[in-house]
């Protein structure tokens, strides 16, 4: 994340332009004395721009630009409407996102980044939050220093020899024992919600948990020029485990992500280990 909020880089307050929040009733007129600027924050893309296709607004770009929180921005993550329908976050993104996005349409790993930069720029970096030993298995507080996030960027641009990159932004692999060329596409918010009503609807209704088949079935685009879902959800019921595990691991290293981890010292038995930052109900609600 570069730090580039020096005053050039500043907005008004109120008059971002997003899908999702436009209310600008509360902004002060041009001749207010409470009329002062938002600082903005330059967020580096994990995916940079690669996976967006034409006509996309974040096509070949590796930043995007965001604003600060404000009491608006916590008026929405204070919302008990918003926070029952599980849409707060979203509602977020799209009131602090400075270009006209859709954030639904933002890969997951671009917008796990902006989240963090938000979770910073509202709250600052320290993260203080209980996380388990996984030597002595006790828990202990440990303090994250958040703005070091984007070391945590995961992604190489793939070597064409093992996968191919297609027009359409999507990658075309085969699966070692099937020989199936099957063609994946990077998970956007839309998959990343799809995905968890599934879990969720299946968790209320104590039905048993498909996760895996899940993921492929929104990630496969085609399998050997197939299209259509039913012969493709077919073909996952079907998939040999060495080609599933193929898959998994091909996805894991073609698509880009935010793995931050940082060295915590467990406070019982003296254990140093990375640890994952843990997103919990303080992450965007801290106890201040």
């Amino acid at each position: 994340m570069s730090n580039r909020n020096s005053a050039r880089r500043k907005k008004v307050a109120g008059a971002e332009d997003t899908p999702t929040m436009v209310d600008n009733e509360s902004a002060p007129t041009k001749n207010s004395l409470l009329n002062f600027s938002t600082p903005t924050e330059i967020v580096e893309l994990p995916s940079r721009g690669i996976f967006y296709g034409p006509g996309h607004p974040l096509e070949g770009k590796d930043t995007v630009e965001i604003k600060y929180m404000t009491a608006k921005e916590e008026d929405i993550l204070t919302s008990p409407a918003l926070i029952k329908k599980g849409i707060a976050l979203e509602r977020l993104m799209g009131s602090i996102v400075v270009e006209n996005i859709n954030t639904l349409d933002l890969l997951i790993a671009d917008r796990n980044a902006i989240l963090m930069a938000a979770r910073v720029t509202g709250y600052g970096p320290d993260y203080n939050v209980h996380v388990s030993c996984p030597s002595c298995e006790q828990n202990f507080e440990h303090e994250f220093d958040l703005s070091r996030y984007a070391e945590g960027y995961d992604f190489d641009a793939p070597e064409e020899s093992i996968f191919h990159f297609t027009k359409e932004k999507t990658f075309e692999i085969e699966l070692p024992t099937s020989k199936v060329l099957v063609e994946i596409k990077a998970l956007t918010g839309h998959e990343e919600n799809k995905l968890t009503k599934i879990r969720e609807l299946k968790a209320k209704n104590n039905l048993p948990e498909t996760n895996l088949t899940d993921l492929f079935r929104m990630m496969i685009v085609r399998a050997n020029g197939i299209e259509d879902q039913s012969q493709i959800a077919e073909f996952i019921d079907n998939m040999p485990a060495i080609d599933s595990r193929f898959l998994r691991a091909a996805y894991t290293k073609i698509m880009p992500s935010v793995n931050f981890s940082q060295a915590a010292e467990c406070t019982s038995c003296g254990n140093l280990a990375e640890t994952e930052v843990p997103v919990t109900a303080e992450f965007f609600w801290p106890k201040q």
